[in-house]
């Protein structure tokens, strides 16, 4: 028998999962959840669509959050995968799933919890960036870890090349793990407090978080300002500036 599974997501990396999905054998899509139809695509694979057109393309039952904690109510499925979903999944939905779901977290944890994690892992001057595989329970980024995915932050990396590659690393990882979580073969999972005992320290930040840091002071060490330019040159989004007669001056790397 299949295992049913639903994918939460927006972006072409939530794409991504659904069409693996599709490819195994032992495995069934039931449907898709999205929640940002405007979300911006920054994700590496230029050739793979947003979620909502691909569900649209191959009749994917697509729902908003809402809608699919109405229709599930009370079903059981086997697992949920929250492929950077941008909203909080609460008890009644994650009830729905025997296993549970597994989060796509896009930084590392417990270092970075909340959103945005790869510009901080730039801002913070952090030797790796990456992203986490975790459980989701009822906290925000809380959950058990199942994998850290880790690269070596480059000098040159801004917080987009470092999203980028954190995307490519969750994905690669993510279908990694799924099987032998679902065949029973991973039962054990590492408490976030485990690696705080370990001295990893704990930062979180909410959306509004992140304004706070985008203004450069000139009279900030070298290494310091162009450590911010990088951590906001990101598309899409407001770069890190200066003000100069009441307008801002925005940077970009030029990289």
């Amino acid at each position: 028998m299949k295992r049913k599974i639903v994918v939460f997501g927006d972006l072409p990396i939530a794409t991504k999962i659904c069409m693996w999905i599709r490819e195994e054998r032992t495995l069934e899509l039931v449907a898709c959840v999205s929640s940002n139809p405007k979300a911006h695509n920054n994700d590496p694979w230029e050739d793979v669509p947003m979620l909502k057109d691909y569900c649209n393309a191959n009749n994917i039952p697509l729902y908003s959050y809402d809608n699919f904690k109405s229709d599930y109510a009370g079903k059981s499925l086997d697992l949920g995968l929250c492929c950077r979903y941008s909203k909080i999944i609460k008890k009644d939905v994650l009830d729905i799933f025997r296993i549970g779901i597994i989060n796509m977290h896009g930084g590392l944890l417990p270092e970075f919890a909340g959103p945005y994690a790869s510009n901080y892992s730039v801002l913070f001057n952090a030797e790796k960036g990456g992203g986490t595989i975790h459980w989701i329970d009822q906290g925000i980024d809380t959950g058990d870890i199942i994998r850290r995915c880790e690269f070596q932050i480059e000098n040159d990396d801004t917080g987009y090349t470092v999203f980028q590659k954190t995307q490519n690393a969750l994905f690669e990882n993510m279908i990694d793990v799924i099987l032998p979580i679902l065949d029973g073969e991973v039962t054990e999972f590492i408490p976030q407090k485990t690696f705080l005992d370990q001295g990893h320290e704990h930062h979180y930040f909410n959306l509004k978080s992140i304004g706070q840091y985008k203004k450069i002071n000139l009279s900030d060490p070298p290494d310091k300002i162009l450590r911010t330019v990088r951590a906001f040159d990101f598309p899409g989004y407001e770069p890190a500036y200066i003000e100069c007669g009441g307008n801002r001056l925005y940077l970009r790397t030029g990289i």
